[in-house]
């Protein structure tokens, strides 16, 4: 069998036609990483310890790669904490984290459901950091530190953390599962220094 990867026609047969073009297609977009499932507190110290290992063998910065932890932590953490609500399924509690390399840094990228009710909210949240400069972040974040911590949203800082390590506007969009669902998907690249 010959596989041409950079036009992607693949020809395949037998029992498993699936691993080598999933490998192929990971290979082409320089995934480093990618997770589907559950998040918890022990897949996050599992997850920084094979990033670690990543990074190093992609010849990383060590600012860059600290830059790539935070934003990868903070992504985890919005997607971890919404987890743990007692009131989430297993549908909801579960998640993708993909890290891909590029030539001048990182996409971190998370994916995870969140109730259409959220979804208002959340973007309203996002578009607000997203018009914000550097200095701008900085004090808002400050304020909402100062604030009580009902006003203060965990994912607010998250979220105001990731802009300001990424020194980029936060990539996002919404899909609408169902009447009751959609799938939240959010970006942030990491410039190589």
């Amino acid at each position: 069998m010959i596989f041409n990867t950079n036009d992607k026609n693949y020809h395949i047969s037998g029992p498993l036609q699936f691993s080598y073009p999933c490998f192929i297609d990971m290979l082409s977009n320089n995934l480093i990483f990618m997770y589907r499932g559950i998040v918890t507190s022990d897949l996050v110290t599992h997850v920084l310890q094979i990033m670690e290992e990543r990074l190093e063998e992609d010849k990383a910065s060590k600012k860059t790669s600290k830059k790539v932890f935070n934003v990868m932590v903070e992504c985890l953490r919005n997607v971890y904490f919404d987890e743990i609500s007692e009131e989430k399924s297993e549908f909801e509690a579960t998640a993708i984290l993909i890290v891909k390399s590029e030539e001048d840094g990182y996409l971190v990228s998370t994916g995870n459901y969140l109730k259409n009710t959220e979804v208002d909210a959340l973007k309203n949240r996002l578009d607000k950091i997203n018009q914000m400069d550097g200095e701008k972040l900085k004090v808002y974040y400050q304020e909402l530190l100062a604030s009580p911590v009902a006003e203060k949203g965990l994912s607010s800082l998250g979220m105001i953390d990731i802009a300001r390590k990424s020194k980029q506007k936060i990539a996002y969009q919404f899909q609408t599962v169902n009447e009751f669902f959609t799938f939240f998907t959010l970006e942030a690249k990491v410039i190589k220094k």
